[in-house]
């Protein structure tokens, strides 16, 4: 049986002992991520290259161009019409390469509540759906509060173990006894 790798990247380490190639092919596969969850997705679609031709206005021969295209060379032209011919959308955002992490996580947090907002006031007077957006809502609160306390165990810090000292009770009266005993001239 042969050998099992992670990804491709693993895989590509194998190929070649030399160095040179190796970085060249890695930046390659890099460089080609986008068309590359393109072909996933029209795959995940059930479509041929031709059937999504035929759905994007573009030829066959087009679509394996995006396919196998570095991310560079793909247009958003081109990314709206294929990816509309597989109803999906594309979603681009922008952010000031200073915010910090934190705030980055707070802005997902509020776009978050306003799906969730929108989604109730969508459902409103339809009762089936106020159930189901019930429902989902029940769910997202398990999953997202599982997640966040998982986040957290994670985070936290782990006290150092101190040493456990352990005795008996102290019988006072017998300790003052003996002490005075001891002390006491003979």
């Amino acid at each position: 049986m042969g050998k099992k790798y992670n990804n491709v990247l693993e895989m590509t380490k194998d190929i070649s002992d030399e160095e040179d190639f190796n970085k060249a092919l890695e930046e390659e596969i890099k460089n080609k991520q986008i068309s590359k969850a393109l072909f996933a997705m029209r795959c995940k679609a059930g479509l041929t290259q031709k059937e999504l031709a035929e759905k994007a206005g573009f030829t066959q021969g087009k679509i394996s161009k995006i396919e196998n295209a570095f991310d560079n060379e793909l247009t958003l032209n081109d990314l709206t019409k294929y990816c509309s011919a597989i109803n999906m959308q594309i979603e681009i955002g922008f952010s000031n390469m200073e915010t910090r992490l934190v705030d980055r996580v707070k802005h997902h947090y509020f776009a978050l509540m306003e799906c969730l907002i929108e989604m109730r006031h969508l459902a409103k007077g339809d009762k089936s759906i106020e159930e189901g957006v019930e429902k989902f809502h029940e769910e997202a609160f398990a999953n997202i509060t599982t997640g966040m306390l998982d986040c957290l165990l994670k985070v936290k810090i782990k006290e150092e173990k101190k040493p456990l000292h352990v005795s008996s009770p102290i019988d006072l009266k017998a300790l003052l006894e003996r002490r005075e005993k001891a002390l006491t001239p003979k």
